[in-house]
């Protein structure tokens, strides 16, 4: 009796896969996120200009950062609006760090009273691949954008200032974190 090919693929398909531990595959997925946003910003100057790239960017990551913030707030099972003061802010804000931004990242935040912190980035792989593309003149950050989008998506009324910018020769990024009194958006 003839095999029908279902049943000869049947046969013959390899099920079989290596196994990556769990913390690889995170990391593997958080750099291929990174990467991927650079090469999106890459295609986009080349297609359509730096000021338009940089504005694309930065309306993307505002983006990202609401639906980053959504899913992790999900799984955190903690409700918009709910976060009051700058330590827990900052809890949040590391969690999401630890789920998103790849270990070659270097950063910290300091709370400074409930309503006031500050967020310090050491090391940020991002800024060193821009430096390589010869482009640093031409890039925008667009990583305010995420935080704005975080904010926004937690229901915290606050805002973020840019104290110092590895784009602007500084040696960190720092950004002020401020509450605003009243710390809820409807």
């Amino acid at each position: 009796m003839l095999e029908t090919q279902k049943e000869v693929q049947s046969k013959n398909q390899i099920k079989e896969s290596f196994e990556i531990p769990l913390a690889t595959q995170k990391f593997i997925l958080q750099m291929c996120w990174a990467q991927h946003d650079g090469q999106w910003f890459l295609k986009s100057k080349s297609k359509y200009g730096i000021e338009a790239a940089n504005e694309l960017n930065n309306n993307v990551i505002f983006s990202m950062g609401k639906i980053e913030a959504r899913h992790i707030l999900s799984a955190l099972g903690i409700k918009k609006g709910s976060l009051k003061t700058i330590p827990e802010l900052f809890k949040v804000i590391n969690t999401f760090m630890n789920v998103i931004i790849p270990k070659v990242m270097k950063f910290r935040f300091i709370a400074q009273s409930n309503s006031e912190g500050v967020g310090i980035v050491d090391k940020c792989f991002i800024w060193k691949e821009v430096e390589k593309s010869k482009a640093k003149s031409e890039y925008v950050c667009a990583c305010n954008h995420r935080h704005r989008g975080w904010l926004e998506s937690m229901g915290v009324d606050g805002e973020i200032i840019a104290l110092k910018r590895f784009s602007n020769g500084d040696n960190c990024c720092e950004f002020k974190f401020l509450l605003n009194e009243n710390n809820k958006k409807e």
